[in-house]
């Protein structure tokens, strides 16, 4: 396969233009708005990287809206970003995914000539350069509704005609091989779309951007273009991909995100003082900032490390505190919001060397070991705590349900957070008697 000239395209998904983002009650005003419009102004982004890129096309994967029925802002917003693609001459190429399939309501408004919609069923439109030059062919599938069961992949299959006279390009909002923590709609294995005999598939519906093949063919998630929760950290984009004369291509991740999300870690080890820590943070703070790179930022810290001061951050409403105060000046577009801060922080005395004394909270951990050695098997755990609470207020079926709704993980980190919460509660103002 051989190109007149260079080809570029831009490769983007998961725009959810009106996301609500829920729980921004929680943040100030000034942030919670900076959180409203991030999805718009990230979209902006995208159509300024197209424009400056100069690509011919931009390629929309699916899930343009967050909801089925979407709202007219997002709806104009949209419109008016597509008509300036399409007056510098770039086309666009659009498919429908979970969240927007085609059934939804929809206003009534005129989108430019050089936007290409898939209907509901595998459809083929010309793969179009600037100037109108087809360079290819591009296979593409909307969502009639929400949940889509079937493998749409191995419907988008080029014939050798459509290889010989250009690139073949396919668009689809789907889960390839079962990726955890995501619905599993329009499911498909990565040897469907290998086999396909495609150049590239832009994929939409994963949020973390991957790249899960490198030619032959290149298969790609370009993830969201604005991360939308602390489960959705670190840089969100698009794909800008250029596919030379000799149709060799390579694919650059750009990041859009307006505002970003960040977990990141506080170690307390060597801090006395109350103020130690907010020192600290002030720190922290700057650093994160400046690698932010202007942007605004959301963080969850967890606090850790062994130290004296891990008694205040269990003290009712010291965490509360403390965060309301690294918040209380952040009203400014490069602002760096702690969510939240966890404390996974220890005592300052060793918890080995107690369990193996004999005293009562040796005992304690003694017991707390035992449990925890039982932790890999439900059943087994099951017995175990039934057996230690014997005839307490605690009913059988109560405790079936607990350890059915909680996972072997949870189950771990409960036991471990008794541990550190009995064992100081046990220790008191005491002197450690086995040292740190």
């Amino acid at each position: 396969m051989r190109l007149q000239r260079e080809f570029r395209f831009l490769h983007c998904a998961d725009l959810h233009l009106d996301s609500p983002f829920r729980g921004v009650s929680r943040y100030s005003a000034f942030v919670a708005e900076r959180l409203r419009e991030a999805a718009f102004q990230a979209f902006e982004k995208v159509v300024d990287l197209a424009l400056q890129e100069e690509v011919d096309c931009v390629l929309i994967a699916g899930d343009l809206y967050n909801d089925a029925d979407r709202s007219l802002r997002a709806q104009l917003e949209l419109q008016r970003q597509l008509v300036r693609l399409s007056e510098a001459g770039v086309y666009v190429y659009v498919t429908h995914g979970n969240h927007d399939p085609l059934l939804g309501e929809s206003a009534d408004l005129k989108l430019p000539d050089k936007v290409f919609c898939f209907e509901s069923s595998v459809g083929i439109f010309p793969l179009l350069a600037r100037g109108g030059e087809r360079v290819g062919s591009i296979w593409g599938y909307s969502y009639p509704v929400r949940d889509v069961a079937d493998n749409i992949a191995v419907q988008m299959i080029p014939s050798q005609e459509d290889r010989e006279h250009g690139l073949c390009l396919a668009m689809l909002h789907c889960n390839v091989g079962g990726i955890e923590g995501h619905e599993n709609y329009a499911p498909c294995s990565l040897d469907d779309l290998k086999k396909s005999g495609m150049d590239y598939w832009a994929l939409g519906h994963i949020h973390r951007p991957m790249i899960l093949e490198k030619g032959a063919p290149w298969v790609v998630y370009s993830g969201t273009i604005q991360g939308r929760s602390i489960k959705e950290t670190g840089p969100h984009g698009c794909s800008v991909v250029r596919v030379s004369e000799q149709g060799h291509i390579s694919s650059l991740f750009c990041p859009t995100d307006i505002v970003r999300w960040k977990n990141t870690s506080l170690d307390i080890s060597s801090f006395r003082t109350d103020q130690d820590i907010l020192n600290a943070f002030d720190m922290l703070k700057s650093e994160l900032r400046e690698a932010a790179e202007e942007r605004g930022l959301i963080v969850r810290v967890a606090i850790k490390g062994r130290s004296p001061l891990h008694r205040s951050l269990t003290r009712d409403g010291y965490l509360d505190d403390l965060t309301a105060e690294l918040n209380c000046e952040e009203e400014r577009s490069d602002f760096v919001w702690i969510e939240g801060c966890i404390d996974e922080s220890n005592p300052d005395y060793n918890l080995d060397n107690l369990k193996k004394t004999q005293t009562f909270v040796g005992d304690f951990l003694r017991e707390v070991e035992y449990v925890t050695s039982h932790i890999s098997n439900k059943e087994e755990l099951f017995e175990t705590i039934d057996g230690a609470l014997g005839s307490s207020r605690w009913r059988r079926r109560d405790l079936e349900f607990l350890l059915e709704t909680f996972t072997i993980k949870d189950v771990a980190d409960i036991v471990k957070e008794v541990e550190i919460i009995g064992a100081d509660g046990l220790m008191g103002e005491e002197d450690d008697p086995c040292g740190s």
